[in-house]
């Protein structure tokens, strides 16, 4: 197995993802850039956050006899350990979308919460995206930021690896057999962006991009988002964005 990992912050020295392998699992953490109103429970930083869960989560995912949802979950009740005593969590706190992997002898699990990615390219050359579309149903469907921010983490809304363990169990999993791959990407919606805002690949030809030169897409992404016209900018103009690659054969 040969793995590669890129990232590139939209603000230098402010990267809010997060992305490592340790031992047979991979792991990438989008944080939630949300305003600061909806985290005002908390003073640690959004990459505080999403880089301590990714640590925590790469640790916990280790034994393959623990699922990845639990794995998820009690990722989220220890970062949860190291702030509730001096944080009201109730008044919000910085949240993070998750997509993991975890490979054994034949096959690749695999967990996705929220709109982090995973691209698993097949040996047939075939691409499949794995995604959770609910927030993008809820973005659909709320106009304002309150009435979005209101339907994280509840019923009928959308899911995010926040305070609350149950989260995880809203994470869609399920494994892939290895030899039925070429090799998979783990990336953030600001790589997806790609496809999702600019146009500029689908997911097939974004798979292809980021194993041939992930570096040259990473460029030509932030060209990208800086001649999008004013009226399809979004927020953020830039995003933090990052790709994990493995590849069943050699780089």
């Amino acid at each position: 197995m040969h793995t590669t990992l890129l990232t590139d912050a939209s603000i230098p020295g402010a990267n809010e993802d997060a992305g490592g392998v340790l031992g047979s699992v991979a792991v990438v953490l989008d944080g939630a850039g949300v305003p600061s109103r909806f985290r005002a429970g908390c003073h640690h930083s959004v990459a505080w956050f999403s880089h301590a869960l990714a640590a925590r989560l790469l640790g916990r995912a280790q034994d393959p006899s623990v699922p990845l949802r639990q794995a998820l979950a009690g990722a989220i009740e220890e970062v949860r350990a190291l702030h509730e005593g001096e944080c009201d969590l109730d008044r919000g706190s910085p949240s993070a979308t998750a997509v993991a992997v975890r490979w054994g002898a034949d096959h690749l699990e695999h967990l996705v919460l929220c709109d982090a990615a995973l691209l698993l390219e097949g040996a047939d050359g075939t691409t499949t995206r794995l995604t959770d579309r609910r927030l993008e149903a809820v973005t659909r469907a709320e106009t304002g930021a309150e009435a979005i921010e209101a339907r994280r983490n509840v019923p009928g809304g959308f899911w995010v690896a926040r305070h609350e363990p149950e989260a995880a169990e809203q994470a869609l999993v399920g494994s892939t057999a290895l030899s039925s791959l070429r090799g998979a990407h783990l990336v953030s919606d600001g790589i997806t962006r790609a496809v999702d805002l600019l146009g500029m690949h689908d997911d097939s030809s974004l798979a292809r991009s980021l194993r041939e030169d992930p570096a040259a897409l990473l460029r030509s992404l932030r060209r990208g988002e800086e001649r999008l016209p004013a009226g399809r900018r979004p927020r953020k103009l830039h995003d933090d964005a990052t790709v994990l690659t493995f590849r069943l054969e050699g780089p």
